[in-house]
């Protein structure tokens, strides 16, 4: 038993230091900077001086608070539209079965610059969606573009993919049994939901949470192209010290924030989550 895992461990030896190498490394040598004096802070280093700065100005906290909360409405908005089209790809089969998991994953393919830049054009006031509504008079001018609205619609339209297949995982390993025992009992389509499909699919649900949030908290592209300058998250931020104001230091801080505010909240949605599960 004990020669076993030794083996398995020596099979995973090349994974790990290559993880290690390839994440460890660049992670420590960034949180190590962030501890370090800067053209606008001097300190005697290594020393908690630029969290400090970032977290003691109201501009600061209110790109911490913009990208929490964009992460938050994109994860509550995309985790129930997840449900509803992984119910109803449960229920394809064959090839419309395969062409709807092909289409699904076609943005993920196209990538977030190809999703963006489409949303640009649609979301604009004399775009192909808002422009003929607006020029009918039936709506004013949106002005979508530049709005924490805008990015989280394009948010939301990305990471979709990734919370429609982790779900639709978890619901294809509940036998339909369970489904047909509760409609013989006389539970309807809700009922159905709320007793079976829901607390036998929450370890699915935690794990497409965990996956949305991080993926919109981290996001880069919809914030910079769709946000602009007025509406930064941290990942923008980060870009802002160190293409505008070349301030490494600072930009390792924010991005050190970034990662310690997101594993704070993984850490909140597993609990908040976790409870409900059944072991």
């Amino acid at each position: 038993m004990t020669g076993a895992r030794g083996v398995q461990w020596l099979l995973l030896l090349p994974s790990l230091l290559l993880l290690a190498l390839l994440l460890g490394l660049p992670l420590a040598a960034m949180l190590a900077n962030s501890l370090q004096p800067n053209v606008l802070l001097s300190f005697t280093g290594p020393a908690l001086d630029n969290y400090g700065y970032l977290l003691s100005r109201s501009y600061y906290l209110q790109v911490i608070l913009r990208t929490l909360r964009m992460a938050a409405v994109t994860t509550l908005v995309t985790i129930p539209l997840g449900y509803i089209a992984a119910m109803l790809l449960r229920r394809l089969s064959g090839r419309a079965g395969n062409l709807a998991i092909m289409g699904l994953t076609f943005p993920i393919l196209a990538g977030p610059l190809t999703v963006v830049l489409g949303w640009m054009a649609l979301l604009a006031n004399g775009g192909p969606f808002l422009g003929p509504l607006v020029a009918a008079g039936l709506i004013g001018p949106p002005n979508l573009l530049g709005s924490e609205t805008g990015v989280v619609i394009s948010l939301v339209q990305f990471v979709l993919p990734f919370a429609v297949l982790t779900l639709y995982t978890g619901l294809r390993q509940i036998q339909p049994q369970l489904h047909e025992a509760a409609r013989s009992l006389g539970a309807g389509s809700l009922s159905g939901f709320l007793h079976v499909t829901l607390p036998l699919s929450l370890p699915s649900a935690l794990s497409a949470s965990i996956i949305v949030f991080s993926l919109a908290a981290s996001s880069f592209i919809s914030p910079h192209y769709l946000g602009g300058a007025g509406q930064l998250t941290l990942t923008t931020l980060v870009t802002q010290f160190i293409m505008a104001t070349f301030n490494a230091e600072l930009a390792a801080a924010a991005a050190g924030l970034l990662l310690l505010l997101m594993l704070a909240a993984v850490i909140g949605i597993t609990a908040a989550i976790g409870r409900f599960i059944r072991p």
